[in-house]
């Protein structure tokens, strides 16, 4: 769709919350059972649903959004936004990774 060999890999919640992988500051995403709110997946969108709101499928808006860049080009950061500093440590990444990926033989 955009050009990337980028291979999603999936890791339980246990495995992450564990291994002390930060979900809430990058994705917006918390664990499962935790009340901690995290904003917008805990909007309710119902008034917007009954409104006639239409959910598209996501690769239909990863699409979008990918030719929506191409087209316009990167939007300026926001103020607010995270450093590349506050991401994901690429070694604990790696080590989650390892972790979760099936063990490939020769």
């Amino acid at each position: 769709m955009i050009g990337s060999d980028a291979e999603l890999v999936w890791a339980p919640a246990e495995l992450l919350e564990r291994e002390g992988f930060p979900l809430g500051m990058e994705f917006g995403l918390r664990y499962p059972g935790n009340p901690c709110p995290t904003g917008i997946h805990d909007a309710d969108v119902s008034a917007a649903l009954a409104a006639g709101l239409i959910l598209r499928p996501l690769r239909e808006t990863l699409a979008d959004t990918w030719a929506w860049l191409r087209r316009e080009g990167d939007p300026a950061p926001r103020s607010d936004a995270p450093s590349p500093a506050q991401w994901f440590d690429p070694a604990q990444e790696q080590h989650i990774l390892e972790l979760v990926r099936p063990r490939r033989t020769s």
